[in-house]
């Protein structure tokens, strides 16, 4: 089971001490004020704003690039590719492991706008694409079907964890799966994520981190 944090006001600004020093007379922010917070970045333009200025330095820093044979993309799905944001403003921006495996099932969450331009871009270059996710492969096909459905059609393969791996971390689970593909021949340029675990370890290329204010997955 992949094990979510939920991350609310603690991470977005830190947190914020208002008074002495004294931890037992500080006072930290109100829960509900951080949801707000959190609910105004992603409901205003500063998240596809801050995506968009990630997406084009990505783009600028591949463009100055020499490609090796089988030059390869890693891209991370959920909070990457595609977003769960309405679903998981439905629960109050928390999390429980069956709803979110429904939610997967369901197959209906939406492509991240700039993460698809990036996409597109890739394509254009004929620079391959694997999708490395930390989602289990009991949800594979619907996962298959999201994606198709947003319209990642072209892409090289979709990695998720199987039955012996579910007790992986996501940063060795990710690690591992990156050593691999290198091993295979795959020369990975850049690796975009929204997870410091998605970049653990290396074999990453350039790393494109998008924001996330909703959850950590260690």
């Amino acid at each position: 089971m992949v094990k979510y944090k939920i991350i609310y006001f603690s991470i977005l600004l830190s947190i914020l001490f208002i008074g002495c020093s004294n931890s037992e007379s500080s006072e930290i922010i109100n829960l509900g004020t951080a949801k707000r917070i959190v609910q105004n970045y992603y409901e205003s333009s500063n998240y596809e704003k801050d995506c968009k200025a990630i997406i084009d330095r990505a783009i600028e820093h591949i463009n100055r690039l020499e490609l090796p044979d089988k030059p390869t993309v890693i891209s991370d799905i959920d909070e990457t590719s595609l977003a769960n944001y309405e679903h998981i403003k439905e629960i109050d921006f928390g999390y429980y492991y069956d709803i979110w495996l429904r939610w997967l099932k369901q197959a209906d969450a939406v492509a991240i706008p700039q993460t698809k331009r990036f996409y597109d871009y890739l394509i254009a270059r004929n620079i391959r694409i694997v999708f490395l996710t930390g989602r289990n492969d009991d949800s594979y096909e619907a996962t298959l079907k999201n994606l198709a459905e947003q319209g990642y059609t072209n892409f090289d393969s979709v990695i998720v964890r199987n039955m012996n791996e579910r007790n992986l971390s996501a940063s060795e689970f990710k690690l591992d799966k990156r050593k691999e593909l290198t091993q295979r021949g795959f020369n990975i340029i850049a690796n975009i994520g929204d997870q410091a675990s998605d970049f653990y370890g290396g074999y990453s290329g350039f790393v494109i981190k998008l924001p996330n204010f909703l959850y950590l997955i260690d």
